[in-house]
């Protein structure tokens, strides 16, 4: 039931097909087949609607499949900031 709640508040949010959409935690508590199927509609509202994604994560899996650029914070201070790849 949790991810199906989580698609809900998702397409709520990139309804209005706004510039940015801020996410948090977008996946957590979400088995592995659910948490794939919300990467893959966060990617495809970024790249075929061109809305810009800011999220918070701990998921390294969502770091890798989401994001091009990154921010790590330490007690609240930007500690690093640069692309993924590098």
């Amino acid at each position: 039931m949790e991810g199906q709640k989580m698609r809900c508040e998702l397409a709520a949010a990139f309804l209005h097909h706004p510039k940015i959409v801020y996410l948090d935690e977008p996946t957590i508590g979400l088995d592995v087949a659910v948490k794939e199927r919300i990467r893959d509609f966060i990617r495809k509202m970024n790249e075929n609607e061109n809305i810009t994604v800011m999220l918070t994560t701990h998921d390294i899996g969502d770091i890798e499949d989401l994001c091009k650029r990154i921010v790590v914070l330490d007690e609240g201070k930007r500690f690093m900031m640069d692309h993924w790849i590098n």
